[in-house]
């Protein structure tokens, strides 16, 4: 359970990272340029947490035997291949938009907090009623992250520039809320 903590803190201060990152690149008066000079700099460390933390966090995951567990690890990863073929075919043909990396790491982020919990529960770490809660909490996060990634071409860039930062601050309080549930 301390491997999963550590990713999960790691993934924490990669949302920070990113944020920053964010803040600093893609502000409207910046230009286009995301990865060079201050803004490479910041997006290097903000992978190295991230790639760190889900390491660690799927390290920790996989040390559980499958059959422990609310749920099959393989319905988890079904789920979320569905889940991403359905919201990529749904925003770039019906709703005409430009799919982005963004739409992976929120169907990804959310599919390794399912596995998360669900070994925390196994280890009895977490209560299933806790488990239920942080499920609720992933699952607003996550389509509070869907809706502002979907509305980000459709506003005016500062408004844009705003609604790119939500799923990076809800995914890191949910991953907060694990971080308090499994102390």
């Amino acid at each position: 359970m301390d491997q999963i903590r550590l990713g999960q803190g790691l993934l924490i201060i990669c949302c920070v990272f990113y944020l920053i990152w964010w803040g600093v690149a893609f502000h409207p008066n910046h230009g286009d340029s995301h990865t060079s000079g201050i803004d490479g700099i910041l997006l290097l460390i903000t992978a190295a947490f991230g790639l760190t933390g889900l390491v660690l966090n799927m390290l920790g995951i996989i040390k559980t035997p499958p059959e422990r567990g609310l749920v099959s690890g393989l319905v988890i990863i079904v789920a979320g291949i569905v889940t991403y073929i359905v919201l990529l075919y749904g925003s770039r043909i019906i709703l005409h938009r430009q799919v982005t990396s963004e739409l992976f790491l929120i169907i990804g982020w959310s599919m390794l907090e399912v596995a998360s919990i669900n070994r925390a529960i196994a280890w009895e770490r977490v209560s299933i009623d806790r488990g239920i809660v942080f499920l609720i909490i992933v699952a607003v996060a996550a389509v509070l992250s869907l809706y502002f990634y979907l509305q980000y071409y459709e506003v005016k860039p500062m408004t844009g520039y705003f609604f790119g930062m939500v799923p990076l601050i809800t995914e890191a309080i949910s991953m907060g809320v694990f971080e308090f549930l499994t102390r």
